[in-house]
């Protein structure tokens, strides 16, 4: 019915008062006195307490149960057992009290690729990767390429599965959106070759004498299809589903060149299911999830996808290390990488350029997949991190933005600074800086700080020998970590949960 009367939700602690508008709802949150708007849904998504019984559980409540989405959490998807929609199923659902946590119908949010400007900057040094330049990547390199049991999950468009560059590196996907195991991109639909370009800035074939080459060379990747087209509408199942194949297949790392459009608050299951893989992902190490910070020139607010603590945010650069015109401010972005401007693209006419290749991608989308690359270098160098150190690696060990405004601290725009690959495996591998007097802390920070992560002088997490030296992690030299991780504290913005 057009505009009916109000229905009321608890999506976690958050109440949210929904009218129906035609095939649309619209959401007030009375808490941040904002408004969304969203298709709407026959379906609900509700967290259920452990229960002996949760299907039996659900349906005593009044709510059908369709298929479990996340079970380690505890999320189901539901719809009413009285005929009525998502919205009826997920009031039902709130004004039932335990073992029902909380509620929301599983409505078609606006979503959005972070494209940058469709038009190339009419620069000189504009069509090379200069992006990898820019972050020295053959320095990383000459410690750290990647290693074939790291594997890093592309959420985005689908992938062209064929590709030259991109071929033998691809193991089996999923499409959520459709429900099946094919990730392939679909033909003639807008923004269909964004997975690919993203995949190749990850992982792209390199030295075989074809294209470009990925940041992380020996990377495996993953494609999972979730979007629809460019600016397609999705809903928290499907991401849901997205992250819980992270969970199954033990992801390293999470790459989301996406997010929902500005001012979106973010559904707590999403929330839930986005941190349960950063917890407990990788075989309870914990995977690292890197999202785009997106390109609104906007301030991310505390209740929108960004701001998820276990979410690494990103942010794009120039090639003068500047950040660009469009790239998303605040609190929740953590760090920043260059643009990658040149990458895989599908061939023929769905491709942005003619060829198997373009020099147009760009936004955040194209700087997400850079970090997601060196997060599998790190992940590789030293594979017992958990993935929340190697996340509060990648921040401690940034370069300096020139054009930072807080200089040494989290600054709006740029974080904590430019991603830096040489300086994270150099921690990640315990080895001194070079033309630091060996990496070495002053006597007074040495003995504040102390070995970090244990005892033993071992690198948080780590054994630790490995392909890079065999024996343990010199003590002093992650002091200088511990003494970072201090000043740079993860929850630096006190992200939501």
């Amino acid at each position: 019915p057009q505009h009916s009367e109000a229905l009321r939700y608890f999506d976690g602690f958050r109440e949210v008062i929904a009218r129906r508008d035609g095939d649309a709802v619209d959401l007030y949150f009375p808490s941040l006195g904002i408004t969304n708007r969203a298709g709407g849904s026959a379906e609900a998504v509700v967290r259920l307490a452990e229960v002996e019984a949760p299907e039996a559980t659900l349906e005593a409540l009044g709510l059908l149960p369709v298929r479990a989405l996340m079970p380690s959490v505890g999320l189901w998807l539901v719809r009413d057992a009285a005929g009525g929609d998502g919205l009826d199923a997920a009031a039902r659902a709130s004004a039932a009290g335990w073992p029902i946590l909380y509620a929301h119908p599983d409505l078609a949010y606006p979503a959005q690729i972070h494209l940058g400007p469709e038009q190339p900057p009419n620069d000189p040094r504009f069509g090379g990767q200069w992006y990898l330049e820019r972050i020295d990547i053959l320095d990383a390199w000459a410690l750290e390429t990647g290693s074939e049991t790291v594997s890093i999950e592309v959420v985005d468009t689908g992938c062209d599965l064929a590709h030259p560059d991109l071929a033998e590196k691809f193991d089996p996907g999923i499409d959520v959106a459709a429900g099946d195991d094919d990730p392939s991109y679909v033909p003639n639909t807008q923004g269909n070759a964004h997975g690919t370009a993203v995949a190749g800035l990850i992982a792209a074939v390199t030295d075989n004498g074809e294209g470009i080459a990925g940041t992380c060379p020996g990377c495996r990747l993953r494609c999972v299809r979730m979007l629809e087209t460019g600016t397609a509408t999705v809903r928290p199942s499907a991401d849901i589903d997205a992250f819980q194949f992270a969970l199954n297949t033990e992801a390293d790392v999470v790459s989301n060149s996406w997010g929902f459009a500005e001012g979106v608050a973010v559904p707590k299951s999403l929330a839930d299911a986005i941190n349960e893989v950063h917890e407990k992902g990788r075989g309870g190490k914990g995977a690292v999830v890197v999202f785009a910070a997106g390109n609104d020139n906007h301030e991310v607010q505390d209740y929108e996808l960004l701001a998820v603590p276990g979410i690494l945010g990103v942010g794009a650069t120039t090639q003068y290390d500047e950040a660009t015109s469009f790239t998303n401010f605040g609190d929740y972005v953590d760090l920043v990488a260059p643009a990658g401007t040149l990458s895989t693209d599908i061939s023929g006419p769905d491709g942005q350029d003619a060829g198997d290749y373009t020099s147009t991608f760009g936004g955040t989308s194209s700087a997400c997949p850079i970090v997601a690359g060196v997060a599998g270098l790190v992940v590789s160098a030293n594979p017992d991190l958990t993935g929340a150190e190697v996340h509060q690696l990648l921040m401690d060990t940034t370069r300096p933005a020139p054009y930072a405004t807080v200089p040494g601290g989290h600054d709006p725009v740029y974080g904590y600074g430019i991603v830096d690959p040489p300086h994270a495996l150099r921690a990640a591998l315990g080895l001194p800086e070079p033309g630091a007097d060996g990496g070495r802390p002053d006597a007074g920070e040495a003995a504040d700080a102390g070995p970090a992560g244990g005892g033993d002088g071992a690198a948080p997490g780590c054994g630790c020998t490995g392909p890079h030296g065999g024996g343990r992690v010199p003590a002093l030299a992650l002091g200088i970590l511990a003494v970072l991780r201090r000043r740079r504290s993860h929850g630096h913005g006190g992200r939501s949960s």
